[in-house]
């Protein structure tokens, strides 16, 4: 049976007040140690330090305050040398420092210590206390929190300023073009300064997207693939409209050049089958579509042919999605939407660059 212990005993009486200590010491999570003020030097630590730092072999040794410095982190030295003096005038109170250390594995960890005087000699300080906890995941999720935060306020200008103030701006014009008081001249202006803020907005959405995005990097597709002469474009989209436009757009640069529109993938797959001349085929395809996609359209073609001449056009501006279209060996560029007269100028006359360089 058990002793009765006392009514004012802390610890029942069968339990040396030494061996518990002993017992806390050595099994402690948190890292404890006495320092010699005078020598600058650790005469006591727990195994959770020794742990930590990779001391094991070094128990029954004392550490000293240069071999402590090698630990910390340079730009926290001076702050735990403040604070160790700082400590040593605290006669009744603790000093709380946080610093980097680097551990066993090479790694920089981060600690919350409290320092406290432990014994004292008249005016002299002979020991200081220390306990230390490792909060470096607190710190991370404090930092990641952080980071949200600003980016949270990044996107709130981006949305309440940037593009609202273009927003009005078209507004305002679409509201003006339809008075009769405005002059062809100023029209021109109008739907000049128009243009300035579409572009300026898609420029907002793609800030947008690249502050959402987890992926941050998004590297250019590889244009070294063999330079074709293409003699026909297809386009494949599910959206009538934007499938009318674009044909008007290569209408209008290239009279010539033979234009053929799919709104279906099936119908755009059974097509590409029966061509004799695909390679000579620049294809600009859609990701989304209800029903079979851009993708599927994509995987099919793999198994078709082995030619490099299918543009994304896509109104997606998502990095996954240009990264995912980048792993198809047909692909060679993705763009988004709306596509422009200067993306299919641009894009023929450096194709004709490589040509000429390729002879």
């Amino acid at each position: 049976m058990l002793k009765e212990t006392a009514p004012n005993a802390l610890i029942p009486q069968f339990v040396s007040q030494a061996a518990l200590l002993e017992a806390i010491y050595n099994k402690l999570p948190d890292m404890v140690f006495l320092f010699d003020v005078k020598e600058r030097r650790f005469v006591m630590r727990n195994p959770a330090l020794d742990h930590m730092f990779g001391f094991e072999h070094l128990k029954d040794q004392e550490i000293n305050c240069i071999s402590l410095r090698s630990l910390i982190h340079p730009e926290d030295w001076r702050v735990v040398q403040n604070a160790i003096s700082k400590a040593s005038n605290a006669p009744s109170e603790y000093v709380e420092v946080e610093c980097r250390c680097i551990d066993q594995h090479q790694q920089y960890q981060c600690f919350n210590t409290r320092l406290s005087i432990f014994e004292k000699q008249e005016q002299e300080v002979i020991y200081l206390i220390g306990i230390a906890q490792n909060i470096t995941e607190r710190k991370k999720v404090e930092q990641q929190s952080q980071l949200f935060k600003n980016r949270l306020q990044e996107l709130s200008f981006i949305t309440s300023h940037e593009m609202r103030h273009e927003y009005a701006k078209i507004q305002s014009i679409v509201n003006l073009m339809d008075n009769q008081f405005i002059a062809d001249a100023e029209r021109v202006d109008l739907i000049a300064e128009a243009k300035k803020s579409i572009q300026l907005i898609n420029s907002s959405i793609f800030k947008l997207n690249h502050k959402l995005s987890f992926n941050q990097q998004d590297d250019y597709f590889d244009m070294t693939k063999e330079a074709e002469k293409f003699t026909q474009i297809i386009f494949i989209d599910d959206d009538v409209l934007t499938n009318v436009l674009n044909r008007k757009i290569v209408q209008a640069l290239m009279p010539e050049m033979p234009v053929e529109v799919f709104i279906d993938i099936d119908d755009a797959l059974n097509a590409v089958k029966k061509n004799t001349h695909l390679s000579a085929s620049l294809i600009f395809l859609d990701i989304n579509f209800p029903g079979r996609g851009g993708w599927d359209f994509l995987d099919e073609y793999a198994t078709i042919s082995d030619a490099a001449n299918v543009i994304v056009l896509s109104s997606s501006i998502d990095n996954r999605d240009r990264e995912k279209a980048r792993s198809y060996a047909s692909v060679i560029d993705y763009i988004t939407k709306p596509l422009s007269f200067d993306f299919i100028k641009t894009f023929f006359e450096e194709l004709k660059t490589l040509q000429l360089e390729n002879r």
